[in-house]
């Protein structure tokens, strides 16, 4: 197995140039991150406050009241579909990270939903979910390596995910849409560079099992299949949260699939950079932006009713979710006290 390793320089030498250039890069990125955060959130502002003060809060009620029933029951749907992908994030990730599995599938799915709903819509990933996967995992005794370790595929499953959505839309786009970038050459273009990239990557580790160092941790790749596996459910969970709100958006807000896909991944990604709460607020903006939608009471309402589906009941279920598995843990341990026996996960 190849193992890609970051060499780090000795303490006890003097950094030569190229050390105290890395330094500078360091200190940049550690500054840019929140610079473009500030940025984003108050780009956000502006044009939520546009937006708000453009139509009338009857407006956005009657919106609400007057949504087809069969469009909020299919965005459960969707949602219902992206909480299954969800679930099945560490039931990969488990197979890669080790030979011999060291979590069961049943705590592997449930510590995966509700640590990435966790993610989603408290913001601060490394922090919300992984406390989450943290605390869940170690009452079986899986250590922080374990938890470091699923993060990391957890991360290149998702993105993993939107670059390959990404390509293929702007690939397949029909000529008869606006072109998103300017060009339907252009689009196919970018869209063909995506997929590349992906089958690139999924060639790449195929062609031998590979590792790379973080930091003091070893974490093994993904083979051709498991990252195939890993692409699809990255995919799956985009897709699903997409159509969630496709479902509630006015038929005229977003006609171009390539698109909306395009201007929702990006939201997405602008409310992941932004640290929000679940992007709230950055990821509408660059939404309506990106579509043109912004001053229509119509969208208002299905970002609201998004919101509540997608976002709020997910959480409430997560938070049932862990409380179970707090109280059966409690209980076991006492029992386990109790009697010395050893109980299963």
């Amino acid at each position: 197995m190849e193992v890609i390793e970051v060499v780090l320089q000795p303490v006890d030498e003097k950094p030569d140039a190229r050390s105290v250039e890395a330094g500078s890069v360091h200190r940049l990125i550690r500054w840019a991150g929140p610079v473009v955060a500030i940025g984003l959130i108050v780009s956000a502002s502006f044009v939520l406050w546009q937006m708000i003060t453009s139509m009338s809060y009857a407006d956005v009620e009657r919106a609400i009241l007057t949504m087809s029933p069969w469009r909020i029951a299919a965005s459960f749907l969707f949602t219902g579909l992206g909480l299954v992908s969800l679930a099945c994030y560490d039931l990969i990730a488990v197979q890669v990270i080790s030979r011999k599995p060291v979590l069961s599938n049943r705590r592997a799915a449930l510590g995966s939903l509700i640590a990435n709903i966790f993610a989603n819509v408290l913001g601060l990933p490394l922090l919300s979910g992984g406390s989450a996967r943290y605390r869940i995992y170690s009452m079986v005794g899986a250590g922080l390596s374990v938890v470091g370790r699923l993060i990391a595929m957890s991360w290149m499953t998702m993105w993993s995910g939107i670059v390959a959505v990404l390509g293929f839309s702007l690939a397949l786009e029909p000529g008869r849409a606006e072109a998103v970038f300017g060009h339907h050459a252009v689009d196919r273009l970018i869209g063909v560079v995506l997929i590349l990239l992906v089958v690139g990557f999924v060639v790449w580790v195929g062609s031998k099992r590979r590792a790379v160092r973080l930091g003091g941790w070893t974490v093994r790749l993904p083979n051709a299949w498991m990252a195939v596996g890993m692409i699809a459910v990255g995919a799956v969970d985009l897709v699903a949260a997409a159509a969630a709100l496709w479902v509630l958006l006015p038929a005229d807000a977003a006609p171009d699939l390539a698109r909306y896909i395009v201007a929702y991944s990006v939201g997405l990604i602008a409310g992941i950079a932004s640290n929000t709460p679940g992007g709230i607020g950055v990821f509408e903006a660059a939404l309506v932006t990106g579509l043109g939608i912004a001053e229509r009471p119509d969208v208002a309402a299905a970002l609201i009713l998004f919101r509540m589906i997608y976002f709020v009941v997910p959480l409430v279920l997560a938070l049932a979710l862990l409380g179970a598995i707090e109280v059966r843990h409690r209980r076991q341990t006492r029992e386990r006290i109790a009697f010395g026996d050893d109980y299963a996960d």
